[in-house]
């Protein structure tokens, strides 16, 4: 007998530490929950009445079987977040679509895969001096590279290199995520529970501290996250919206997470007990 899958990659069978939090949360709501690698081929989807994608890092690696398992999955019990939001977000050209829509994002440079793009040529195009080459597909950043003028050629080679297979973003680098930092605002069914100051992946110069930590959300970050969502066409169980500040201090989308965000539920015990709400709330609606 199992309520809820919450869904996994098979490096990490029990699930992280921050979503393995939600079994006792759920356990006391009378729900029996436990992890399930998506991949794996003895599970049976139609059990639970609701599956949770939580704990899955691996999808990028393997995205056309992932899609399909979540298209296997949707047709079998509760997804969430849901199959269309699956299928749009596991690709970075999102952040055009919410640009299309008034939101504000880094710059960006998009290139198919299967093209050349002479990395010198763009960045002086554009007068970048310092670059972040990335893959359109990646999480944990994966295969993301910072470039300065120093090292094009490195950058060059990066980018051809995954060019081959990979459609690649270039974006230029926001010197603020190592004063300011990023900031990630976590919402459960449209409510922010909280924000979390983030170490930078990458950055030029040293930096104090590797530790998240709450934040207080700015106002202006607030709305930006609220706008954000309100221009996503379905419903969200989760969402986390990744900010930087550019060099003149304006806000700018980094990343809309509503795959397998980790959501710092460590950092904030009444958010697990949201979620936990959120989970119990939809398995009532799918009995």
């Amino acid at each position: 007998m199992i309520d809820v899958a919450l869904v996994t990659c098979s490096e990490f069978p029990n699930l992280g530490r921050d979503d393995a939090l939600l079994l006792p949360a759920l356990a006391q709501r009378g729900i029996h929950a436990r992890p399930v690698p998506w991949d794996d081929p003895a599970m049976n989807w139609s059990i639970p009445k609701l599956s949770v994608i939580r704990s899955t890092w691996d999808y990028h690696h393997r995205l056309t079987e992932f899609l399909a398992w979540a298209e296997r999955a949707a047709a079998l019990c509760s997804l969430w977040n849901p199959l269309e939001i699956i299928r749009w977000n596991t690709h970075k050209s999102y952040l055009r679509d919410l640009e299309q829509r008034g939101i504000p994002i880094v710059p960006t440079v998009w290139l198919a895969h299967g093209t050349y793009a002479d990395l010198a040529r763009l960045m002086a195009d554009h007068s970048w001096q310092t670059v972040v080459v990335k893959p359109a597909v990646s999480a944990s950043a994966y295969a993301t590279l910072l470039v300065t003028e120093e090292t094009i050629d490195q950058g060059q080679s990066h980018l051809s290199t995954f060019l081959a297979t990979h459609d690649m973003m270039v974006q230029p680098f926001q010197h603020s995520v190592t004063t300011y930092s990023e900031r990630s605002l976590i919402f459960i069914d449209g409510e922010l529970t909280h924000a979390v100051k983030r170490s930078p992946e990458l950055s030029l110069e040293p930096v104090q501290s590797h530790q998240n930590e709450l934040a207080t959300p700015q106002k202006d970050e607030i709305k930006l996250a609220q706008n954000i969502l309100g221009s996503v066409d379905t419903p969200v169980m989760y969402a986390r919206v990744d900010m930087v500040r550019g060099d003149n201090g304006a806000i700018h989308l980094l990343e809309l997470e509503l795959v397998e965000p980790s959501l710092f539920l460590h950092l904030a015990p009444h958010a697990v007990q949201r979620f936990a709400d959120a989970i119990a709330m939809r398995c009532k609606d799918a009995a």
